[in-house]
């Protein structure tokens, strides 16, 4: 892999040690010669890694979602540093990321190229999901009607409190707690996992990608909550259907080789006995 020549850390000042850890990388980078910024505000602007090589996100997978739209623009590669609870996209730990980073700087690194959602309205906007894009009821009122189709066929249509359409990489976001399947992240795929359905035939669907997904609304309900990785989107278009594929882009995330996918998974939810290696 290329050399590192331009970083920006984005540095989530809640978290603590926050601002040390990126003290401590910046000063690793520096005595290289790599140019650094810092930047404390998140979700990033589009513009806001032209130019950059890395974006070392320091905070947790929340602050690392903040760098997509804007990664995909100037495709940054992304590492991300958990000083949160998951940790299932920043896999580095501080002490980690601090004993490795000249390593990577050298080019030493793999990057993992996740798919993503392109989910778009019926009146052309276009948004980016790594985890998710969720339709839900919009006023607590309980259930909403929704209609799914691919390449105009109708899949099914469905009563239930909201449908999550899912990345390989938010399989294990509200995917997961809905029920829905655990999916490798190298599969190129998409899960449609309704949530708590009045009908309990109403199981999650693993979609391949190669035909895009259309979602219709009830045009006599309310226009229904829509959302993507958890930040809610055209909130001012009332949207009669969304258009979900897999983007021709990819997030290119530099994953820390010691902590393997289903490594990760067996720690955070705690799978099997803890004993077996």
């Amino acid at each position: 892999m290329n050399a590192i020549q331009r970083i920006a850390f984005v540095i989530n000042l809640q978290k603590a040690d926050a601002q040390s850890t990126a003290e401590a990388l910046i000063g690793i980078a520096e005595a290289k010669g790599v140019q650094c910024i810092s930047i404390t505000e998140h979700p990033l602007n589009k513009t806001s890694l032209e130019g950059i090589d890395l974006c070392c996100v320091i905070g947790g997978d929340g602050t690392l979602l903040g760098s997509l739209t804007p990664s995909l623009h100037a495709q940054t590669k992304v590492l991300g540093v958990n000083l949160g609870k998951l940790g299932f996209l920043a896999t580095y730990k501080p002490d980690q990321i601090i004993q490795d980073f000249a390593r990577i700087l050298d080019g030493d690194y793999q990057v993992e190229a996740r798919s993503i959602l392109d989910c778009q309205s019926d009146s052309g906007q276009s948004v980016y999901a790594l985890n998710d894009l969720v339709i839900k009821e919009n006023e607590n009122r309980g259930l909403i009607r929704l209609k799914v189709k691919s390449a105009e066929r109708l899949i099914s249509e469905y009563h239930c409190d909201g449908l999550i359409f899912a990345t390989p990489t938010g399989s294990t976001a509200y995917n997961l707690s809905a029920g829905g399947p655990i999916i490798s992240p190298n599969v190129e795929a998409i899960a449609m996992t309704p949530i708590c359905p009045h009908t309990l035939g109403n199981r999650s669907v693993i979609f391949d990608t190669k035909m895009p997904l259309e979602v219709y609304f009830d045009a006599s309900a309310p226009n229904p909550l829509i959302s993507i990785d958890g930040i809610k989107c055209f909130e001012n278009q009332s949207p009669q259907s969304i258009r979900i594929q897999i983007a021709s882009k990819r997030f290119q995330l530099i994953h820390n080789p010691q902590n393997a996918h289903f490594s990760i998974v067996r720690d955070k939810l705690k799978w099997g006995d803890p004993t077996v290696q």
